[in-house]
């Protein structure tokens, strides 16, 4: 028999409670990808999200935009992302989370594995008793991190 744990309500969240759930989102995202499971890096999406990726620069607010971008990222056989710093924030009222902060993709090119700097920013939401992500934008790094 399943147990079901009691979530906090609105009034008794706190920020450690929002910026905790929105970080096992993002981590999980960094698994998916890792896995090359573009079913389940699109499940972690709210269907409005705004996504503007690392390797394109095409903004995609769309579901079938998003998965099109990640068909063809995760294409890459042996791809990895490790997230290397984060820094997060919660809104005021505890409604968005935001976490920044930067990656790395190996991303295997040739046989030798190519390393992809990148700074992103991710923004969650709870929708419908989940988080999700509402919003990420992904770029290459300026500078080698």
């Amino acid at each position: 028999m399943a147990t079901v744990i009691d979530k906090p309500v609105a009034e008794e969240r706190s920020a450690a409670w929002c910026l905790t759930e929105a970080g096992k989102v993002l981590l999980h995202w960094a698994e998916a990808v890792g896995r090359r499971d573009v079913d389940e890096v699109m499940s972690l999406y709210a269907p409005d999200a705004i996504l503007v990726p690392t390797l394109s620069d095409e903004v995609r607010g769309r579901d079938s935009d998003r998965r099109a971008y990640f068909e063809t990222f995760l294409a890459n056989e042996g791809i990895e992302c490790g997230i290397l710093v984060q820094k997060k924030r919660v809104s005021a009222k505890l409604g968005t989370v935001v976490i920044g902060g930067l990656y790395d993709f190996n991303i295997p090119v040739n046989g030798a594995e190519a390393i992809v700097p990148a700074r992103f920013l991710f923004t969650f939401e709870e929708i419908e008793g989940r988080w999700r992500i509402t919003g990420h934008h992904s770029s290459k790094a300026a500078e080698d991190v």
